[in-house]
């Protein structure tokens, strides 16, 4: 029982790994886009844990896929799209 956080953790932890293998397998380093997309989807509907979930897979598809988070694909910040 004294650990049952622990196990909670690395079982949400292996579903973000799972979604994000499965973005990037499925769509490369487009689905850093698709992740975010799901994000701002979410904040519109007030989803808290949607926004914390897909934040985590946005952030570790970028990081399989090289892509810098807040910045296109040519480097230009998200701002001056």
């Amino acid at each position: 029982m004294l650990f049952s956080w622990l196990a909670r953790r690395r079982a949400y932890q292996a579903l973000v790994d799972a979604e994000a293998t499965r973005l990037v397998e499925r769509e490369g380093g487009a689905g850093y886009y698709t992740a975010r997309a799901i994000v701002r989807l979410a904040a519109v509907q007030g989803d808290r844990r949607a926004i914390r979930f897909w934040g985590l897979v946005a952030r570790l598809v970028a990081k399989r896929t090289g892509l810098i988070p807040g910045h296109s694909k040519i480097g230009r910040p998200e701002s001056e799209w």
